[in-house]
């Protein structure tokens, strides 16, 4: 027993100190650190296969450049051999030693041998004369280059040795067809020595390694801001924008959504952050829901209490919505205007039926017994905490812009906007409307009170302009509007 004990207290492989400093030194890494690992790795490489790259490319072209400076030097040559009476062997020659002892200096090679070939194979002219040269074999490029009339650039780089030197030097051929007036002669081949142009490029490539460590040294010392960068847009930015979707969903907006994509981890937090918050709305859009059942309710009761009150309500929602587009308002805050003007007198449902349809002025008391309705809407809309707009229409469409007001003597724009503009519309179809105790002004009468009482500081003179601007401007009569309204009533 006492081995097994002993068995079962050794630690097993791999956990040991050694394996706990690994995993301590990994756990030590930060991402920044790996990502500069990785971008230092992954730049070094590249600049390695750059560089390599690139001076293949440069070498290419150099001697691209040269094979086609050879080719237009022969052209030259050709046409100046076109100008001869007769295109003799001597012709031949005198153009095969001009052309090698005038090259001018500004071409990136030199002539190693030049000569011209018979259709046959035979050798009409040569740099070098040497009787014991065989004749060339036309099979190869060469008959191409007879057959096809177009210049050969010449294959792979070769090195020739140099007569009674020892030495070698890189060359290429490059042949062209020989003609005169027209008729193919012959070709006209030239070794190219390329030495020139090898040291040009040797040149080239230094210089260009030079500019590659320095264009490589500011990389490198941009590199960590680049990290920084990285881990800013990658990391710190998406976990700031999850920490500030949170805070909003728990302050009650739930609408908000992390708009983060992917299947990395950040991704799948975003998306279950998302999926909880559309599950928080759904439970309270069912409750908001049964709420507002209850108070459609409430207005069809108020409705059967007070026939007025409820075709007032919707005639205030229509001149509100209008005057809230004619300033510009977006459509969901139009929406929202439209529902709580509806619902801005649903507390009347409190007030004594001797107060709310007595055929005359109230006294003193029974005015102040109505004027009790906005907080008790306010109390009914107050549980909608998402829709908080429709409980600010329902306790302040009665404050003025001086103050003056009830029910919290709230001035100028401390009263909500919305509030603002439902004060406009209730006062005018109060004004417009026929009510129990008198009946209904016309609008050039209500229109003449609105101008006088302008400057009396009931209202926000800058929507009380907008307002009657829009009523004298307005198409629709008051009949069309009720009739409009309760058509999308039966819809």
């Amino acid at each position: 027993m006492r081995q097994n004990s002993k068995k079962r207290c050794q630690p097993r492989q791999g956990t040991g100190p050694d394996a706990a400093l690994k995993m301590g030194f990994l756990k030590r890494i930060r991402l920044s650190q790996r990502f500069a690992l990785l971008i230092t790795l992954g730049i070094g490489a590249s600049s390695i296969v750059l560089v390599l790259y690139g001076e293949t490319i440069l070498e290419n072209a150099m001697m691209e450049q040269t094979k086609k400076q050879a080719v237009a030097y022969l052209l030259t040559l050709e046409e100046e051999f076109q100008r001869e009476n007769i295109p003799d062997r001597a012709a031949v020659q005198r153009l095969v030693d001009h052309a090698r002892s005038h090259l001018h200096e500004v071409y990136d090679f030199s002539i190693f041998q030049m000569y011209a070939v018979a259709p046959d194979g035979s050798y009409l002219a040569h740099s070098e004369p040497d009787a014991t040269r065989r004749p060339k074999d036309m099979s190869g490029y060469l008959g191409g280059v007879l057959r096809t009339r177009h210049p050969y650039l010449g294959g792979e780089l070769e090195w020739k040795k140099v007569a009674g030197v020892g030495k070698e030097i890189p060359a290429f051929d490059i042949v062209i067809p020989l003609h005169h007036r027209g008729t193919p002669i012959g070709l006209l081949e030239v070794e190219i020595d390329v030495n020139k142009t090898l040291a040009t490029i040797r040149t080239l490539v230094e210089r260009f390694e030079r500019e590659v460590v320095m264009v490589w040294a500011a990389v490198f010392s941009l590199m960590l801001a680049f990290l920084l960068w990285i881990v800013q847009r990658g990391l710190i930015r998406p976990i700031g924008e999850l920490a500030r979707v949170t805070r909003r969903i728990a302050s009650g907006e739930l609408g908000a959504r992390a708009h983060l994509r992917g299947e990395h981890e950040l991704g799948q937090l975003g998306a279950s952050i998302n999926h909880l918050a559309e599950s928080i709305e759904h439970l309270l859009t069912e409750q908001e829901r049964a709420y507002i059942q209850s108070m459609q309710a409430l207005a069809k009761a108020l409705e059967a209490k007070d026939a007025y009150t409820a075709t007032h309500s919707a005639r205030v929602s229509r001149y509100s919505v209008l005057l809230g587009r004619r300033i510009g308002l977006p459509e969901q805050e139009l929406t929202l205007l439209k529902q709580g003007a509806l619902m801005h007198d649903l507390g009347k449902i409190g007030i004594p039926d001797a107060i709310l349809n007595k055929p005359g002025p109230l006294d003193d008391r029974e005015y102040e017994v109505m004027k009790q309705h906005p907080e008790a809407t306010y109390t009914i809309m107050r549980p909608l905490t998402r829709f908080k707009v429709f409980a600010e229409i329902a306790r302040w469409h009665h404050e003025r812009w001086d103050g003056n007001g009830y029910p919290d003597g709230l001035k100028g724009v401390a009263i909500p906007l919305l509030a603002r503009i439902v004060a406009i519309a209730d006062t005018w179809d109060a004004m417009t409307g026929d009510r129990v105790y008198r009946k209904a002004m016309t609008v050039e009468k209500a229109l003449s009170i609105l101008d006088r009482e302008r400057g009396s500081g009931q209202w926000d003179t800058a929507l009380l302009d907008s307002f009657i601007a829009m009523i004298r401007d307005q198409e629709e009569t008051r009949e069309e509007i009720e009739e409009d309204m309760f058509a999308g009533e039966q819809g």
